[in-house]
């Protein structure tokens, strides 16, 4: 059995099929992770430059 032969018959069996659709879901995960991490990112950021801002008005003693 040949290299292409052994993949193939791999490819086509019941285990790398359930491989193949737990890449696909972690790929899926990954990018709804990233995209969520990063709107979270812009949003601290905001908020964090609101708090300065507000404090660099506060008049000191």
């Amino acid at each position: 059995m040949t290299l292409k032969d052994r993949i193939l018959a791999w490819l086509a069996s019941e285990e790398g099929a359930t491989i193949t659709e737990y890449a696909l879901l972690l790929a899926l995960v990954v990018v709804v992770l990233i995209a969520t991490l990063n709107q979270l990112g812009t949003t601290l950021q905001a908020r964090l430059q609101e708090i300065i801002n507000r404090l660099s008005h506060v008049p000191s003693n």
